[in-house]
């Protein structure tokens, strides 16, 4: 019983556990090829020329959960890169890096469109960060994320016990959770959308439209999309000083430059400073000593002087003491 419990857990295990994007790339690439795929991507590229910002910034990157750059819009940027996980299926991608740990300084990067490479990679939180990382203040970024609160995002919990597909294999990521780190990262929503109501079934392709829940979803902007974009915006908070600084002047010994065959070289005379300093303090030494000598010589006059009264007087006093007598 135990290694029946122990087998099952195994398998449940697997079965629910994310594998790193550049092993499962080539899986969901041949999902999103599919039906729904296709038009899960058509309803994607709608909403995103609808909250796309229009700044006409120069770089934007992009970051998909495919080879292939499924979102091929520049939107008015002069230049769009993509960067992929996976080397053995290199596609449309410029480089291949990991996407929690990008290849890039900070603060380059003036847009950051992550296609659904969140919830499909093994660390999403690390992967933001990088991302934020990179991105300039005032940039924006751009997130494309599966709904876990949609048909879809409810249909992949059975789903994943029973298909081996990548694609129901994914973080479940709510629309409150990725606002939360989004605002950890210093970078605030602006704007956000919601689509594709329509159950995930096996459609075909004269189906691929605009069905009656996906006319009431947009209408009354329901919640329940399989899929919903936030457009965030980077804000960086500059130190400012309460009170003006007061600086302090050092004194530092001049270094004059001469001038030899048109190169200018500087001339630092630190030894030359160094022997004018000490015979500048044994001078002063001297000059104390010769006072210090000067002012005992006078002291032993005025104590000779002094003396000589003394024996003088004493010599009269014996004087007059005699001549009376």
């Amino acid at each position: 019983m135990r290694n029946l419990f122990r087998k099952a857990t195994q398998y449940f295990d697997a079965k629910h556990r994310i594998a790193p994007l550049s092993c499962s790339q080539s899986s969901i690439e041949n999902w999103f090829n599919g039906n729904y795929g296709q038009y899960l991507l058509r309803h994607e590229q709608e909403g995103l020329s609808y909250v796309m910002p229009d700044t006409g910034a120069h770089r934007m990157m992009y970051l998909g959960v495919t080879s292939r750059q499924q979102l091929p819009e520049q939107y008015n940027h002069l230049h769009c890169f993509s960067l992929g996980a996976s080397s053995e299926n290199v596609g449309d991608t410029t480089a291949v890096a990991d996407f929690d740990a990008l290849p890039l300084p900070s603060e380059t990067v003036d847009t950051v469109l992550l296609h659904h490479a969140l919830e499909f990679s093994v660390s999403p939180h690390e992967v933001l960060k990088e991302a934020s990382r990179v991105l300039k203040p005032c940039g924006h970024m751009i997130l494309v994320v599966m709904n876990p609160y949609s048909a879809f995002g409810l249909t992949k919990w059975p789903a994943r016990l029973f298909s081996s597909q990548a694609v129901w294999r994914h973080h479940s990521l709510r629309y409150g959770r990725m606002l939360d780190w989004l605002r950890l990262l210093n970078v605030q929503p602006v704007r956000a959308v919601s689509g594709c109501f329509s159950w995930p079934s096996r459609w075909r392709s004269e189906e691929n439209k605009q069905g009656f829940m996906d006319r009431l979803g947009q209408k009354y902007k329901m919640p329940g999309g399989a899929y919903y974009i936030v457009v965030a915006k980077k804000y960086v908070a500059r130190p400012t000083l309460s009170e003006p600084r007061k600086w302090k002047s050092i004194r530092i010994p001049a270094a004059p430059a001469i001038e030899r065959n048109g190169i200018q070289q500087a001339v630092f005379r630190d030894r030359g400073f160094r022997d004018r300093e000490f015979r500048g303090k044994r001078a002063h030494r001297e000059n104390d000593q010769a006072s210090y000598d000067q002012e005992a010589r006078m002291d032993l006059t005025d104590t000779q002087s002094v003396d000589v009264n003394v024996k003088a007087k004493q010599d009269n006093k014996l004087t007059g003491s005699i001549l009376e007598d």
